[in-house]
């Protein structure tokens, strides 16, 4: 598994480190106006602020500005300017300079580099102070739209992020950058041509990116979308300034439909800038009737999945009000409709039993901490103080193998899965005698104690509320051991209740420790006492509970030495795999004497 995961790794940076080549290959190939390359100085010094291992990316970005080679006299002052920015944040180390700082720098070299090309090249004549700012502030603009674009990038593959990072963002930064990294990358293919027979690749691009920011967005983003792709277009192709005026209809336009089906949004925003496009009397507004429609298309295509996807990504950076709002909604609907089936089964449980008043200070002492609980939860959710909570350090996988003696049903029940966002737990219970009988007493007492921990009842007081409800049932003697683990995901400490239950094995590397407590099942005698044992884990470790019927396969060797010589002897970290071996093993011990019910959990750490 670690090798699976040490793959992916590899693989997803293969991924990035591909990506990131590709695109500043295509970046280094705009030209700006005509007659600029502002593009890859501005992204140069964004990667280099980022991560100085970046600089690996000058050959890619080298290579798409030489395909320009010889175009217009900008060039070589500005490729220059490109690679002395490289090698200065290159040599800065560890010295924390801020991006504005590192774009003033830009901005210096690439005067220098082009004043330094005129003269030396007796064209002082040909030098334009005024092209030379213009392209100053075209840097300092693209410095901020691609330091917003993979800002907007690592959230996404991340998904953590803080308030105070998620409102530095914003939805208008991420989407205006997206939008305009995204045109850049489309012109520096090339494939873009202003005769109208031919499709415009940039265009298509410009158009899909403004149509889907409306309809994942809303209005505003629509808005803002259609405002950077379509300036981004203006400056790429040289198309008319006046296009930005059917951008924005078409933004503005998608937005208003953004509750709409996907194909009605598109339907609408295709026409409207074909409307627009047809008014006579501004022939500059007009554009090729193919490229909305291809836009259009690509969208109506696109699977909805996916763009519930990109709802949920601009939701969750906007985070507005109404969004607060309706996810803390759902979030206690979702809590309260646990705790609900909870005392349902609870109640189910009761009313078997006869009168007694513990039971009764129980229930109340545990609505009281379910009560606490919910209000903390509640409580957390009105701060949102992240976007998400934050992640365990440790996965828990786990596996079972049962063995049922009569008619294959199982004496013995079991549960494990994620008690909260937290803690992991498993429960082994073997009721008394074996079949169907006993699993229905096992069944009572695993389901009830699963549901009242998880909705918040102190581990303690579950136990004692369940011991006493077996105690009253009518006309019948019910007890049952239990075997609790619980696995704090975020500390890697392992909590252990045994009450009656047989041992449990903790495998580290090549040692096997028992864990054993004596004590009686559930259901005999009033007043239980509850105790636990506290262990600490690490990545890699097994815990392997069973219960008595495994142990009893060997009843001669009463300190289980074949048990832990047959765990240690396993070399697989599969928690499925373990459990069958283990099983196999106790079914092969057994012989031909009566077995008994029997219960493997395995769970790993990792």
């Amino acid at each position: 598994m670690e090798m699976v995961r040490s793959r992916e790794k590899v693989a997803a940076g293969l991924v990035q480190i591909s990506g990131l080549a590709v695109m500043s290959f295509l970046v280094c190939r705009v030209v700006v106006l005509n007659s600029m390359f502002p593009c890859g100085i501005a992204l140069v010094t964004v990667l280099m602020y980022r991560n100085r291992l970046n600089l690996y990316l000058l050959l890619p970005m080298v290579l798409g500005s030489i395909t320009y080679y010889g175009s217009n006299y900008l060039f070589y002052g500005d490729m220059t300017a490109m690679v002395l920015c490289a090698a200065a944040f290159a040599l800065f180390r560890n010295r924390r300079i801020e991006l504005p700082a590192r774009g003033v720098i830009a901005g210096i070299l690439t005067v220098t580099c082009n004043c330094a090309y005129y003269i030396l090249q007796h064209m002082s004549y040909r030098l334009s102070i005024f092209t030379l700012l213009t392209e100053v502030m075209l840097i300092f603009v693209l410095i901020f739209v691609f330091n917003s674009f993979f800002s907007f990038v690592k959230l996404v593959r991340h998904r953590e992020i803080h308030v105070g990072q998620r409102s530095e963002l914003g939805v208008e930064k991420a989407v205006g950058a997206a939008a305009s990294v995204g045109v850049l990358l489309l012109s520096g293919t090339g494939l873009w041509a202003l005769d109208p027979t031919k499709l415009s690749l940039p265009l298509i691009g410009a158009l899909f990116v403004t149509l889907l920011g409306g309809y994942a967005g809303g209005i505003g983003a629509g808005l803002i979308a259609g405002a950077g792709s379509a300036i981004t277009l203006v400056l790429c192709t040289g198309l008319s300034p006046s296009v930005v005026m059917v951008f924005l209809a078409g933004g503005f336009t998608a937005g208003v439909f953004s509750q709409e089906s996907r194909f009605m949004g598109a339907i609408c925003f295709s026409g409207a800038c074909l409307v627009l496009g047809m008014i006579t009397a501004y022939p500059e507004l007009s554009l090729p009737p193919y490229e909305p429609l291809a836009a259009s298309a690509i969208l109506a295509l696109i699977p909805r999945r996916y763009l519930l996807e990109v709802k949920g990504v601009l939701s969750a950076i906007s985070k507005d009000q109404g969004h607060e709002d309706l996810e803390n909604k759902q979030q206690i609907v979702k809590v309260l409709d646990k705790h609900y089936r909870t005392y349902d089964r609870l109640a189910n449980l009761y009313g078997n039993a006869r009168s007694n008043r513990a039971i009764i200070a129980y229930q109340f002492r545990g609505m009281a901490q379910v009560t606490e609980s919910l209000r903390g939860e509640i409580e957390s959710l009105n701060r949102g103080t992240s976007w998400i909570e934050p992640q365990p350090k440790f996965r828990v996988r786990a596996g079972h193998a049962s063995y049922g003696q009569v008619a294959g049903i199982s004496g013995d029940s079991f549960q494990y899965k994620d008690i909260s966002g937290e803690e992991f737990g498993i429960l082994i219970s073997d009721g008394m005698g074996k079949g169907q009988a006993a699993s229905a007493e096992s069944t009572l007492a695993v389901s009830t104690l699963m549901d009242l921990i998880g909705s918040g009842f102190d581990v303690k007081l579950a136990l004692k509320t369940v011991n006493n409800i077996l105690l009253q049932q009518e006309g019948q003697e019910i007890f049952s051991t239990v075997d609790l683990a619980l696995i704090d995901r975020m500390g890697g400490k392992l909590r252990l209740f045994k009450i009656g239950a047989a041992a449990t094995f903790i495998k580290r590397g090549d040692k096997v420790a028992v864990v054993k407590m004596a004590a009686l099942p559930m259901g005999i005698v009033d007043g239980l006492h509850v105790d636990f044992i506290n262990l600490r884990l690490r990545a890699g470790d097994q815990i392997i509970m069973i219960s008595d019927g495994v142990s009893d396969a060997n009843r001669q060797d009463l300190e289980m030495d074949w048990l832990k010589d047959v765990i240690r002897a396993i070399k697989s970290s599969d928690p499925q795999t373990i459990s069958d071996l283990i099983m196999n093993r106790a079914v092969e011990a057994y012989g031909i004497r009566e077995r008994d019910d029997m219960t493997v959990v395995t769970a790993v750490l990792e």
